[in-house]
């Protein structure tokens, strides 16, 4: 692409192309209703849900809520605060609602699944009904690439690889930005023995992308028998000077509330082997994590949800023994489940 460009730029004359004037267009032929006050209240709460300003989201749900008990809208945007702060049952029951009220809000069916007990469920017949309802999802919006992605893992734990790394290709080819969906399609690779292609996608990723993605993509890498790489372009992980990494599991996190001390800021606690290492945010840390987890980019907070996940840290030797380190990045992972080791019945 970079040398078809290149060509392109280099030549003395460029090809041009003209567009006709729309048609005439007749703004009486539109269809259109006045909003009532609460859905002009979620439609206004919607938009600073999705531009991450929930402080003045909530209120305006909840007026919504409020004006009309019956908007799904409403109970959707509900759903996703109560998840911000946590409170996952609440989140549950709302997105319940909201599906109940409205069954063309395919968010709302996504995130009551993926809420609910099924979305990590090795029993049969509850893995049938996570299915189901990821089809369902995806039957109310064809492009919703996460829904492809879960059913993807999904089919990787019933141990049938080849149809998981269809679909996930299927997420791959919906939101080829996310470097995480073509990682996740090299790690099935490279479970299905097809090593070379596993770490042609990592070297893929790893040339385009920077931070956490990058870093992920070596991982991909490094766990491709040496032989069965490219020679050129390997890629690496760089850390400053003085900037140390460790890999675990998340114990607990802890993020100040409102009228706490925020002197000690976030704390951190990992376990990794056989030790248990706390580390705090003082100051400005980098953040970032697997595209593949469901609530992604709109929803991620390094204040919940983390519990029992792999995340590499990146840190600095305190003044203070007391703690591990301070943070300079935290990089959250979504690791592929393990297949079951006989695969279940399913359709």
């Amino acid at each position: 692409m970079d040398r078809a460009l290149e060509s392109y730029l280099r030549r003395l004359a460029f090809q041009a192309g003209s567009l006709p004037d729309a048609p005439k267009i007749d703004e009486k032929s539109f269809s259109s209703r006045s909003l009532t006050m609460a859905e002009t209240h979620a439609e206004l709460g919607g938009f600073h849900l999705w531009e991450h300003d929930l402080v003045n989201a909530r209120p305006l749900a909840e007026k919504a809520v409020a004006d009309d008990p019956k908007l799904g809208q409403a109970h959707e945007e509900m759903g996703f605060l109560d998840f911000s702060d946590g409170k996952d049952a609440d989140a549950f029951a709302e997105f319940s609602q909201a599906y109940a009220l409205d069954s063309t809000l395919s968010l709302s069916l996504f995130a009551k699944t993926m809420l609910s007990p099924i979305a990590a469920s090795n029993v049969s017949a509850d893995q049938d009904a996570f299915h189901d309802a990821l089809v369902k999802v995806v039957a109310l919006n064809p492009q919703f690439a996460p829904a492809f992605v879960q059913l993807s893992r999904l089919w990787f734990r019933r141990n049938e690889l080849k149809t998981a790394l269809g679909v996930s290709r299927k997420a791959e080819q919906l939101e080829p930005t996310r470097a995480g969906y073509h990682l996740q399609s090299g790690q099935m690779l490279l479970r299905l023995g097809r090593a070379p292609e596993a770490a042609a996608f990592a070297q893929f990723v790893a040339q385009r992308w920077r931070g956490p993605d990058h870093d992920e993509a070596v991982e991909l890498w490094d766990s491709v028998p040496p032989e069965q790489r490219p020679a050129e372009d390997v890629p690496s992980v760089g850390l400053p000077k003085d900037v140390q990494s460790v890999d675990g599991r998340v114990k607990s996190v802890h993020c100040a509330a409102p009228g706490e001390e925020r002197e000690r800021g976030l704390s951190f606690v990992l376990d990794a082997g056989s030790q248990q290492l706390t580390f705090r945010g003082k100051g400005a840390f980098a953040a970032g994590f697997s595209d593949t987890i469901w609530y992604g980019e709109d929803h991620f907070s390094l204040c919940h949800h983390l519990e029992g996940m792999r995340a590499v840290v990146h840190y600095l030797k305190p003044a203070d023994a007391s703690y591990a380190g301070d943070l300079t990045e935290v990089e959250i992972r979504d690791d592929l489940p393990e297949p079951v080791k006989a695969a279940s019945a399913h359709r």
